[in-house]
C-alpha cells in the first residue's frame, strides 16, 4: 500500500500543474486578444491619418504609444491610446489636419 504522504503530494502536484496550465492558457488568450485589438486600433489610426484627421506628429505619438502598449502587453496603455485618439477626433471633427 502506498504511503498517504505520497498520495497527498501527488494530488497537490496535479492541482498545481492544472492551475499553472490554466494560468498559461489565460495569459496566452489575453495576449492574443490584446494583439488583435492593437492591430484594429492601428488600422483605425492609419485611416484617420490618411483622411487628414490626424497630424503627422499626433499619428507618430499615438503609434509609438500603441507599439509600446503591445510590446509590454499593457491593456491599460492601449485603452489610453484609444481614449486619446477619440479626444483628438472630437476636437477636429469637420476640420482637416494641416
Amino acid at each position: 500500500m502506498t504511503h498517504p504522504i505520497i498520495i497527498i503530494a501527488s494530488l497537490l502536484t496535479t492541482i498545481r500543474s492544472t492551475w499553472e496550465l490554466s494560468h498559461i492558457v489565460r495569459k496566452t488568450r489575453a495576449t492574443k486578444a490584446l494583439k488583435t485589438e492593437a492591430k484594429s486600433t492601428y488600422e483605425i489610426l492609419q485611416r484617420a491619418y490618411r483622411r487628414g484627421l490626424l497630424l503627422e506628429r499626433e499619428f507618430d505619438d499615438l503609434f509609438e504609444r500603441l507599439m509600446c502598449a503591445e510590446a509590454h502587453n499593457n491593456r491599460v496603455a492601449l485603452r489610453e491610446v484609444q481614449t486619446d485618439f477619440q479626444a483628438i477626433l472630437a476636437k477636429v471633427v469637420g476640420q482637416p489636419a494641416r
